[in-house]
């Protein structure tokens, strides 16, 4: 398939433990979720779950970032993120670690020491699903990537754990290239400059945020560096008007994939 058509698989998976995907520009002190789990974990996830390989936690272990781009087999397959369709944010709440000193006389904490945390303000996503779209130029690489991730249970983000169902048929559709017509809804999250409507529901605080979203990450110099762009996301989000999208239909709604956000994953990071 060319370059102006791409195809898109839906993975949904049942959420067993709250969502903790912490917001790229988090301190130390308040742990933000993002209400979604952003291409980087999402392409970390899937990695892990077709090589076998171990779920980590933290960036100073000496790790490479995990994508499934670079799965042998899998190449030119990018994970766009995993997504609810009903969720909420949890009450703020305080948590702390097990063996720190707390102290709120100082100032920040320093890491190699332990002492001087202050309790985390911490909100999660709370979520009965997430699905994970992942697309590609070339059907068959999905159809092995659903084959090899269905039924499976995984580690997802800080603390989560998904279950995926064991489907007999990969979830799958058609996307083509064209502009906007303004009533297709976005599958993933898109620039702020490319959202076409306001939800029409009531949102509850922290609900259609602008969202400092890590698109790709890579290991270098000793840490995991992300690329960054803002973006917005809500479930019930159109495109504007004119924008440059993969467009097709799903389950009898027509829906969009913002040709920028493609375009971004898949261009090589310099």
């Amino acid at each position: 398939m060319g370059d102006d058509a791409i195809y898109s698989l839906f993975l949904e998976g049942t959420l067993l433990a709250p969502l903790m995907a912490r917001n790229a520009l988090k301190s130390n002190v308040t742990w933000a979720s993002y209400p979604f789990l952003p291409p980087t974990g999402a392409s970390g996830c899937l990695a892990e779950l077709v090589t076998g390989g171990r779920w980590y936690e933290g960036n100073t272990l000496d790790l490479p970032a995990r994508r499934l781009e670079e799965v042998p087999g899998f190449e030119g397959v990018f994970a766009l993120g995993a997504y609810p369709t009903e969720w909420q944010m949890s009450r703020r709440h305080f948590r702390s670690h097990l063996g720190s000193i707390f102290n709120y006389e100082g100032n920040v904490w320093s890491a190699d020491r332990n002492e001087g945390k202050k309790l985390a303000v911490v909100e999660e996503t709370l979520a009965d699903a997430l699905t994970f779209v992942v697309c590609s130029h070339q059907r068959e690489p999905l159809v092995r990537l659903h084959g090899a991730v269905r039924g499976r249970l995984t580690r997802v983000a800080k603390k989560g754990t998904l279950q995926l169902p064991f489907s007999a048929r990969p979830d799958l559709i058609e996307l083509r290239v064209r502009e906007a017509a303004g009533d297709e809804r976005a599958l993933t999250v898109t620039l702020v400059g490319e959202m076409g409507s306001l939800p029409q529901r009531r949102l509850l605080p922290g609900q259609m945020l602008l969202y400092y979203t890590p698109m790709r990450s890579r290991y270098r110099a000793g840490r995991v560096e992300w690329d960054v762009l803002p973006c917005i996301w809500e479930e019930k989000i159109h495109l504007r008007v004119g924008v440059r999208i993969f467009a097709g239909e799903y389950q009898g709604e027509p829906v969009g994939l913002s040709g920028q956000v493609w375009d971004r994953l898949r261009t090589p990071w310099p």
